[in-house]
């Protein structure tokens, strides 16, 4: 007799090192703001970093839109609102940076 096994899919799990302080501290921020627990907010972020919704999947940014707009959309609108997100996405980039840099030299 064989036994049978059956594999388990188990989500994920990370141990991370070294977390900056100003990070930390932002991180933290956010946690209280949100009422959400620390790893909640840290997997938040890595999620809309990667772009990915709740379900797993990708997600473009018209799906991200189309609560709010609408479908049906031309091209050209299309591809002002991804541009426009990719802009957004950068300057967040930079006032990140900016706050760290700020919260560095207060410690």
């Amino acid at each position: 007799m064989h036994a049978n096994i059956t594999t388990m899919k188990t989500t994920p799990q990370y141990t991370i090192r070294n977390v900056p302080a100003p990070v930390d501290k932002y991180l933290r921020e956010q946690a209280k703001k949100r009422g959400r627990s620390l790893n909640q907010v840290i997997i938040d972020e890595l999620s809309e970093r990667a772009g990915v919704t709740k379900n797993g999947k990708k997600q473009t940014l018209l799906e991200s839109l189309d609560w709010f707009i609408g479908s049906g959309m031309d091209q050209d609108v299309i591809d002002a609102l991804e541009e426009e997100d990719r802009i957004q996405k950068q300057i967040a980039r930079r006032e990140l940076e900016e706050w760290q840099k700020r919260h560095t030299n207060d410690n």
